[in-house]
């Protein structure tokens, strides 16, 4: 008798999905670009986790956390490895890597908990050459946050301040004063959306991470398509066979 009730149940299940598939239909993935438009220019800076390749139980490892940066500058857009946590461990092991910022000086700096000192400290790396500097926070310049305004005073939006849950789009936003302005809004699967939103140095551009772990750059003006950046794979051959995963974006300098 359960097992008829049980049997019952799952057929209801279903026929309700099957009837809620056929009524609003099955929206896919948005497609873009790939091809860079030639006023584009610059490097992008992003976090990534690199994570061991088990495919059974448990989950797999974080290996590493590194920033990478991609030159959008140039025709072929190979992706390269800035530092890593393992490069910082003479420094700790505390690394707040996630919370990298990008100074005046379009230096990288991160901060780190030094139990020497039993305080907070800073660590500046030149993006050229991957040079480390050990300085002071109050000695650290820091620039304008590309993520809350630009210099025309516009701030990004993100999908968690315009977007329901259940909504069947995604989209990109910015604020001017007490104006919205939508910048991009596609049809897309509920559990798709945009994250990590930066902008461009001169304000006229905005990357942002999807959901698909995909680098897209978008026209504020709407001046070209939205671009998703074709990365390759290669990078660190001591993480060879590991999955790199992009966390965040860091931002974008010129």
């Amino acid at each position: 008798m359960k097992k008829k009730s049980f049997l019952i149940q799952s057929l209801i299940i279903l026929f309700l999905s099957v009837g809620i598939v056929a009524s609003f239909g099955i929206i896919p993935l948005p497609e873009y670009s790939t091809e860079i438009n030639q006023e584009l220019n610059g490097e992008i800076f992003y976090l990534v986790e690199i994570q061991s390749s088990n495919i059974l139980p448990p989950a797999p490892d974080i290996v590493d956390q590194c920033i990478f940066k991609i030159d959008i500058s140039k025709a072929i857009t190979d992706e390269e490895k800035v530092i890593c946590t393992s490069d910082l461990y003479q420094y700790s092991y505390d690394i707040y890597l996630n919370n990298t910022e990008i100074d005046e000086n379009q230096n990288l700096v991160l901060r780190y908990w030094d139990n020497s000192s039993n305080s907070e400290m800073t660590l500046v790396i030149n993006p050229e050459n991957s040079e480390i500097k050990k300085v002071n926070n109050e000695d650290v310049s820091m620039g304008r946050s590309a993520y809350e305004v630009n210099s025309l005073g516009e701030k990004l939006l993100s999908s968690w301040d315009m977007r329901e849950m259940s909504a069947r789009s995604a989209g990109i936003f910015y604020q001017k004063n007490s104006n919205i302005i939508e910048i991009f809004n596609v049809e897309a699967p509920t559990n798709y959306y945009f994250e990590s939103l930066r902008w461009s140095p001169d304000g006229n551009s905005i990357v942002a991470l999807d959901t698909e772990n995909e680098i897209i750059i978008f026209s504020k003006n709407k001046i070209h398509e939205p671009i998703k950046l074709h990365l390759s794979s290669s990078y660190s051959p001591q993480f060879e066979g590991d999955e790199k995963v992009i966390y965040q974006l860091i931002g974008w300098n010129n």
